[in-house]
């Protein structure tokens, strides 16, 4: 059932075959979301109104992007509190970048797809220009 809260976390009472605990995806509207979606829906309501159009009417789905996952590995300059860093290198295991969606603490109201392609790209060139093999 949607709660007030989109996040994914592992969970102690959900375990995979092996005993391993496993992620809980709990869906729902973040208040945060709730609020970029109707900001953004006010925006786009000025286009036809200055265009003469009557009687608009729009519809936002509570729900997240059903596409993608995000926040299972934050990045931030806390390695007690992120999981990588700015440049999405992991602070426990040396020269792992991890760069699908997962870096965002959340995904927003809109699919993000041209977000992780734009910070992979911005890892790789870090990569390329700082990482010695």
């Amino acid at each position: 059932m949607p709660n007030d809260n989109c996040f994914v976390s592992v969970d102690e009472n959900y375990k995979d075959k092996y005993g391993i605990p496993v992620a809980n995806i709990r869906i729902g509207a973040h208040p945060q979301d709730v609020k970029v979606r109707e900001f953004l829906a006010q925006k786009a309501l000025q286009v036809p109104e200055r265009m003469g159009a009557k009687n608009i009417a729009y519809n936002i789905s509570p729900l997240p992007s059903q596409n993608l996952q995000a926040g299972e590995c934050r990045f931030g300059n806390d390695p007690k509190k992120h999981v990588l860093n700015r440049y999405c290198k992991s602070y426990d295991h040396p020269n792992l970048f991890v760069t699908d969606g997962s870096f965002m603490p959340t995904g927003g109201s809109v699919p993000y797809t041209w977000t992780i392609y734009a910070n992979a790209l911005r890892v790789a060139h870090y990569i390329r220009d700082n990482v010695r093999i």
